[in-house]
């Protein structure tokens, strides 16, 4: 299974098997690079090298440093609590995991007696305490550490006390497909790094206070920002019918079809807008712009909502300002078009105390005019309400 944690070593756990040798075994090239782009196949490939060397477990791991690990292979020989403990208490204590980190030791597999003898790691504490209490017998290992483009690689394939020790033979096995799995670690490794950017794109764009669409000329969906997707669930001025974004009112969706056709023939930098009516509240503004990305047009929709507030406002005109809570109430209420009384009755206090806010909101932004107030804080971005990761 893949299971990212802070820090493994190539101990033992993972794939079990019979242990009984892997003479004369392949491994096929295909089954590494198929774990390059397939999660189910790394998934398996801590277990094919294992039953290729006859190997009781098997684990391998990728990171991109020697104490991080973002990506395992294993097939859960011992429990997740078993894990957590040897991270909590004995990953310190793990004599094969600090014998292959060594820089001479590194990207070539090693039988690991070679640099931890029977009688130290009968006497050691993880074999006394970690692997005995659990009833396992791990004793053999045969490990190695990948150092490759700015990723660390683990491998462990491991047997039991009474059987056979691992022997050349098995250990070449292994070493000739060295490179080939530095390199699918490699290419999983820049796949993640894609796939982490596309999800930081995305996470910033749902920190928008707007609803965000990129489309195809036609109008069809390419991807939207969160917002997008409520505003769509909402179903109150646009719609998606076979993918096309389309308003509910067939006047506005006859302006919204036209002014995708002339986005996708403008160069870009201009943009247009258009409202999209709704029956119960404003409608939104729909900015339209068309952007290119290579050699194709797309096509940015931006709706806004004039009724949606920004929950976030109050803390940022506080931090910019120096307002306090009330004042920055008063302020983000008088940017929303409310006046003087209105403010009074819903805020339950005299107008005298309303004016004397306004005086010290203008003398803190250093403005004397309600319209330069307005300005000065519609200036700053909308963000979205809803939390990271709802």
């Amino acid at each position: 299974m893949r299971h990212p944690s802070s820090r493994y070593s190539p101990f033992g756990f993972g794939f079990r098997g019979d242990g009984t040798g892997g003479d004369g075994a392949l491994i096929r090239t295909e089954d590494i690079y198929d774990a390059a782009t397939d999660d189910a196949a790394f998934d398996r490939l801590a277990s094919t090298l294992a039953g290729a060397v006859g190997a009781r477990s098997g684990v391998l791991h990728w990171g991109h440093a020697s104490d991080h690990v973002a990506e395992i292979s294993y097939s859960g020989y011992f429990s997740d609590r078993q894990m957590a403990i040897y991270e909590e208490e004995f990953q310190d204590d793990d004599l094969w995991g600090a014998a292959v980190v060594r820089a001479e030791a590194v990207n070539r597999v090693w039988n690991v007696e070679t640099f931890v003898s029977d009688h130290i790691y009968e006497g050691s504490r993880i074999y006394n305490e970690w692997i005995r209490p659990m009833g396992d017998d791990t004793f053999r290992c045969l490990g190695g550490v990948i150092h490759r483009d700015g990723l660390t690689g683990h491998i462990g394939l491991h047997r039991g006390r009474a059987q056979k020790p691992f022997n050349s033979q098995e250990e070449r096995v292994i070493q000739e497909n060295m490179g080939h799995i530095a390199r699918m670690f490699a290419i999983r490794s820049k796949l993640d790094r894609i796939n982490h950017h596309g999800r930081s794109l995305q996470a910033t764009l749902d920190m928008l206070g707007h609803a965000v669409f990129t489309l195809r000329p036609n109008g069809t969906l390419i991807d939207c920002n969160r917002a997008a997707d409520m505003l769509l669930c909402r179903a109150d001025g646009l719609t998606l019918r076979q993918r096309q974004l389309k308003a509910r009112d067939p006047r506005d969706d006859e302006a919204l079809q036209t002014a995708l056709r002339i986005a996708s023939a403008r160069e870009g930098g201009q943009a247009s807008a258009i409202f999209i009516h709704r029956a119960a509240d404003s409608p939104y503004v729909l900015s339209i712009a068309s952007v290119r990305v290579g050699a194709q047009r797309q096509i940015v929709a931006i709706a806004t909502d004039p009724n949606e507030e920004d929950a976030s406002l109050t803390s940022r005109i506080r931090a910019l300002y120096g307002l306090t809570k009330a004042e920055a109430e008063v302020a983000q209420a008088l940017c929303a078009g409310r006046g003087l009384e209105e403010l009074s009755q819903e805020r339950g206090v005299a107008l005298n105390t309303v004016r004397t806010q306004i005086k010290n909101i203008y003398a803190k932004l250093d403005c004397s005019r309600q319209s330069e107030l307005v300005a000065r804080i519609g200036a700053l971005p909308r963000l979205s309400a809803a939390k990271n990761g709802d």
